[in-house]
């Protein structure tokens, strides 16, 4: 499923804006508080992604489909005694007001011999395979694992319980880049199923400051794509795009967005990237084209990106002290 799907933020991200234009609204604030996010099988993101993987184990095993179930994950905690203590006291419905909740995977639980535990599925972060969190840390639990080993960053993921509290697994990263360590710890919630995943995570996500189209491998490499930030200065905005060539070899290429202003006088070095990106992101180039094109209009459109980035930031002001 990794393979044949990608992770994408940019369509739901670009209908986004559409839709704010079309409605002739001005404030961005009012008109995202009132949109509902599109959910399809052909633009996934985290949400989708654990959606499409049950579905696709319905088909095959419905019994055992039906004891899947969407857990929401905060990212990056730093403080998480505090995070899991102040969920344990408020009760999840009230803490909820103060997290992000910003990604979303798929969780059942499980019981080996009398020694419970779970199956984690995370699409969304392109993880190839099923991993077993024992609460005892006994066989069959899958412990440290290497998610990517690539020349400028390895990293590696775990998941564990959380000592205090059996109602989250901590899934930890730690990526080593230009010889220093970096550890992460994410919290995810694994009590009760995540009702509220396209109304919490899909719409947190539409004002998110960096967008991405990626292809995967079946091992979960990402080999192929698109992804920007969101920059205040439209002279400042720029997309990377990146893919394989036939000998294996990774090519990487940064340009400005106001290239594509007229579609005429976009480099001839520039075309030839995006005529190998397209099919590896199985495109038709037009398509990739008319995607790009409608980006750099967004980009270009100075009220819209400086509201975005101001309900950015005020979500991430809100959850800091997570």
């Amino acid at each position: 499923m990794i393979e044949e799907t990608h992770y994408d933020t940019v369509h739901n991200f670009l209908d986004f804006y559409q839709s704010f234009k079309q409605s002739n609204a001005k404030n961005l604030r009012r008109f995202f508080q009132k949109y509902v996010p599109p959910v399809n099988r052909r633009h996934h993101m985290c949400v989708s992604l654990g959606m499409e993987i049950i579905s696709r184990i319905s088909d095959v095993y419905p019994e055992i489909a039906e004891l899947f179930y969407l857990v929401s994950c905060e990212e990056a905690v730093e403080d998480v005694p505090g995070y899991v203590e102040h969920c344990e006291e408020q009760q999840i419905e009230i803490a909820a007001f103060s997290l992000e909740k910003e990604h979303a995977l798929v969780a059942m639980k499980i019981n080996v011999a009398g020694r419970d535990g779970m199956l984690i599925l995370d699409p969304g972060y392109h993880v190839a395979r099923a991993v077993t969190v024992m609460q005892d840390h006994v066989y069959p639990h899958t412990g440290w694992f290497t998610q990517s080993d690539e020349p400028a960053c390895k990293r590696e993921y775990s998941y564990v319980f959380n000592e205090d509290s059996d109602s989250f697994i901590e899934w930890r990263e730690r990526t080593m880049r230009a010889g220093k360590q970096k550890l992460e710890t994410s919290l995810v919630y694994v009590e009760r199923p995540y009702m509220t995943a396209i109304d919490v995570t899909v719409r947190r996500n539409l004002v998110y400051n960096f967008r991405s189209l990626l292809s995967r491998d079946g091992k979960g490499r990402v080999c192929a794509g698109i992804y920007f930030p969101i920059a205040l200065n439209p002279a400042d905005a720029h997309f990377t795009i990146f893919y394989d060539t036939a000998n294996g070899q990774s090519v990487k290429s940064k340009q400005l967005f106001s290239i594509l202003a007229d579609a005429t006088r976009i480099p001839a070095s520039v075309m030839q990237h995006l005529e190998c990106l397209a099919p590896q992101l199985r495109f038709e180039l037009d398509d990739l084209m008319a995607l790009l094109k409608l980006a750099a209009d967004c980009m270009s459109d100075f009220d819209f990106v400086k509201q975005l980035l101001h309900i950015n930031n005020d979500i991430g002001e809100m959850s800091a002290d997570n």
